[in-house]
């Protein structure tokens, strides 16, 4: 792990020195949360107009996959000091018309490796955003932890898309009184 955590501090070193606004998020997100014990990648999340600057930034540190522009979110992939990264710029849920709100409030907190400051996601967003995605397992291990904190965001199940939260989403969020 120590050769990924190196390229977790490049990466952050790099974004942030190029004024990126960016967290990371997904497996390694919930794994800093003892949600999941195992990660493979990172997934690095970035507004869709920062998704070019991103992009630069992270093709300049290794290879690159062939990119992927659709519904106005940029998609790559880049290996470098031996870690997978995974580069979302915005992210669309067109079976319900939502975007996701990326922005500087897309930071909970930081967490330092290697000297870096790395920026976490919300718990709560990527809830939301997993049940959007349709990746149940995911959903409701992060519910199960979330029902466990005294401290739950509640203003970030709505505040995380651009639009209302569908129905069915919000009465499996009834218990946090969303």
């Amino acid at each position: 792990m120590a050769l990924k955590e190196k390229a977790l501090k490049r990466l952050t070193e790099k974004l942030t020195a190029a004024g990126v606004d960016f967290t990371l998020g997904a497996s390694w997100l919930l794994c800093q949360h003892g949600i999941l014990d195992v990660y493979h990648d990172f997934d690095v999340v970035v507004p869709a107009e920062q998704a070019e600057q991103a992009d630069k930034v992270l093709s300049r540190l290794g290879m690159r996959s062939e990119a992927e522009t659709r519904d106005g979110c940029f998609h790559a992939s880049y290996h470098f000091d031996g870690a997978d990264v995974d580069l979302c710029g915005g992210l669309f849920f067109a079976e319900y018309g939502l975007r996701a709100v990326l922005n500087r409030e897309s930071a909970a907190e930081k967490r330092s490796v290697l000297g870096a400051e790395v920026p976490l996601g919300h718990l709560e967003d990527w809830l939301v955003w997993y049940a959007l995605m349709g990746r149940e397992s995911r959903f409701e291990a992060i519910l199960a932890h979330l029902q466990a904190q005294p401290n739950v965001r509640r203003e970030r199940f709505s505040a995380c898309v651009d639009g209302p939260l569908p129905e069915a989403l919000r009465a499996r969020l009834a218990g946090f009184n969303v």
